[in-house]
């Protein structure tokens, strides 16, 4: 993941370099690629000070410089890849996870945060590459567990009907209910998502339309799967 954060994040710059600032960002309406470079290097930062502070900051909105905000954006990301080393994986930190206070939470998290906006600053530029296939299969299972696990929208379809997403090597199944996530549910799924691991992972939030995938099966249990997801990454 170290290595994935390194690479995501200079690419993320690079795109950005590319870019004028006033460039809208199409998956995120309203968000220009000035106003994207700010919000990546604005939470790198603030994950910074969360790790070495110990406690989760008060603030996070920081100011980019107006005459180079790429460079300003760079710093925060050398800061943060810093700060999450590798071989300190274990150490104890303070999260946002119920079950996981370690550097290695915040090394994950960072990862996918920006390699999903890496591929939106991309797009900003007329093209964005695909997600690395096993950083993409680790992102799926990020957001099934870590954001359907502890933000499940409390107005979220729940139907109960289980949905099961598929890429090389990796699967997983899910059933939304009232307030929880069902995990592996036993019986034949109601509905089978798969294709790559890029395309699953960039569906998921709502980079990519199903016209990557194949869908077989309930599409209304898919589409709810869909919108619990935009709902608990929102």
């Amino acid at each position: 993941m170290a290595r994935a954060l390194r690479v995501e994040a200079e690419a993320l710059a690079v795109a950005a370099d590319l870019a004028p600032p006033d460039r809208p960002v199409p998956a995120c309406p309203g968000m220009t690629v000035g106003d994207l470079i700010t919000h990546v290097g604005s939470i790198h930062r603030m994950v910074t000070r969360w790790v070495t502070d110990g406690a989760r900051p008060a603030g996070w909105t920081s100011h980019p410089d107006p005459a180079d905000p790429v460079a300003w954006y760079r710093d925060g990301a050398a800061a943060l890849t810093a700060v999450l080393d590798p071989a300190r994986a274990a150490t104890v930190t303070a999260t946002w996870c119920p079950w996981d206070q370690t550097l290695g939470f915040w090394l994950r998290r960072m990862t996918h945060e920006t390699a999903v906006h890496r591929v939106d600053a991309e797009a900003a530029t007329g093209g964005a590459s695909p997600l690395d296939e096993d950083v993409a299969a680790d992102g799926v299972d990020e957001v099934l567990r870590l954001w359907l696990g502890t933000h499940l929208p409390p107005r979220a379809h729940t139907s109960g009907r289980p949905v099961t997403l598929r890429v090389p090597g990796r699967s997983w199944t899910v059933a939304l209910h009232e307030g929880i996530v069902d995990y592996g549910p036993r019986g034949d799924a109601a509905a089978v998502v798969s294709g790559s691991a890029s395309a699953v992972d960039l569906w998921l939030w709502g980079r990519a339309g199903e016209e990557h995938l194949s869908v077989e099966g309930d599409v209304t249990a898919v589409r709810a799967l869909r919108a619990a997801v935009a709902g608990a990454t929102g």
